[in-house]
């Protein structure tokens, strides 16, 4: 599949499914791959890895069935010694060392802390050397390619490290015989071309700008927002850092002083103009100008109607903006919105326009569908819904007509 019904979609990576004894999915191995056809050592592990992470939690693809089985993903060492690892929880995955690692004492015991919050270890490629033993307590799977050894090599492998509670399997097997043969050695999990090649999963990729915007903005929409958290989310992207420091910078907020800092940024823009700019350089970036207009227009209507409904402004503005999200981006609302993690108010508000935000977004949608089609003369229109959603889009159409001084 390469077309969806969302557009063209991209090559995200390949998955290749690993068997038990009853030929049921035990897990999916994921594997990197890009549009480009550069491996992972082209790139980088680190860079492949991330990749591959990335776009099992957040890219729109096949991906029911990587849920339902645990995902094995190659990690480096670079990887696993970082302080922030991997953003998954590890239910869902099986870390797998491969050979290449080599096991330091700062690695093991890292994989230690690790396991004792429940990540699963499989040692990809056993080469089964001394070195090694000092990661077995920690392993849950110990894979063998069968391709570079002996049946009788396997065989006496797997005696020799039959007191362990760990599951063996058999890789790169290539015919019934193989699994047969590493079956009656006591191998519990089978992986190869004679069960299936790795397949590629296509699907539509979230630049991770948008998900850094839309995370951005659910810190600035609230009743309160905590300055330190927004200039820690800003400071995390210095794309979108240095874009606002030049904003805040420019002739149309008319500097007194010097901005040293991005403390000194969110200062002078404020909150909620700082919102507006966060939405139009992350969640509208790519967007055509049609439709980041008409983005901002049903956004700041929500806004303007839960202000004279005495709801959160904030929060009308936030939902307003992800209800265009499948118009922005070509992906499904209800998949884009699987990739955050919002509030059940939020989420059955954008899902079924449940609630009393749900009601709003569905009203500014309607008096949108009616000021689309200039019916502004129905008696059974809200003439002040249409003066206020006008309103709104004077304000968007403002905020798009400004000096482009963040190029």
């Amino acid at each position: 599949m390469s077309q969806g019904s969302y557009g063209t979609d991209n090559l995200l990576l390949a998955s290749q499914p690993i068997f038990d004894h009853a030929d049921d999915v035990h897990g999916v191995e994921l594997l990197y791959r890009n549009d480009q056809g550069l491996s992972a050592l082209d790139i980088g592990e680190d860079i492949a890895t991330a990749e591959v992470v990335y776009q099992l939690c957040t890219a729109i693809s096949q991906r029911a069935g990587f849920y339902k089985a645990p995902a094995f993903i190659n990690v480096s060492t670079e990887l696993l010694l970082s302080p922030h690892f991997l953003p998954i929880p590890p239910a869902h995955v099986v870390i797998e060392l491969v050979e290449r690692i080599v096991p330091s004492p700062s690695l093991v015991q890292v994989v230690q802390r690790l396991h004792r919050q429940g990540f699963r270890f499989a040692l990809d490629d056993f080469a089964f050397t001394p070195e090694w033993n000092s990661l077995l307590p920690f392993a849950s799977y110990i894979k063998v390619d069968i391709q570079s050894m002996t049946l009788a090599q396997a065989k006496e492998c797997r005696e020799r490290y039959a007191h362990l509670n760990v599951k063996w399997i058999a890789e790169r097997i290539e015919d019934r015989e193989e699994r047969d043969a590493y079956l009656a050695l006591g191998f519990d999990l089978f992986q190869g071309y004679f069960y299936a090649k790795p397949v590629p999963v296509y699907g539509k990729k979230i630049p991770p700008s948008t998900l850094q915007a839309t995370q951005l903005l659910k810190a600035l929409c609230q009743a309160e927002p905590d300055s330190g958290e927004v200039i820690d989310l800003i400071q995390s992207d210095p794309e979108l850092a240095i874009k606002l420091t030049r904003i805040a910078n420019s002739a149309y907020y008319r500097p007194h002083a010097a901005i040293s800092s991005i403390q000194d940024v969110v200062a002078r823009l404020g909150f909620q103009r700082l919102s507006s700019w966060v939405a139009l350089l992350g969640l509208l970036g790519n967007a055509s100008s049609e439709h980041a207009e008409l983005a901002l227009t049903r956004a700041k209507a929500c806004e303007l109607l839960a202000q004279r409904n005495h709801l959160c402004a904030q929060d009308a503005y936030f939902i307003g903006l992800l209800s265009t999200a499948e118009m922005l981006l070509g992906i499904p609302g209800e998949e884009f919105l699987g990739s955050l993690e919002l509030d059940s108010t939020t989420t059955n508000a954008l899902l079924f326009r449940e609630g009393a935000y749900g009601s709003i977004l569905r009203r500014i949608e309607g008096t949108e569908r009616f000021y689309a089609m200039h019916q502004v003369a129905s008696h059974a229109t809200d003439h002040q819904l249409l003066q206020l959603y006008h309103q709104a889009h004077h304000a968007a159409f403002e905020l798009l007509s400004l000096p482009n001084t963040f190029e």
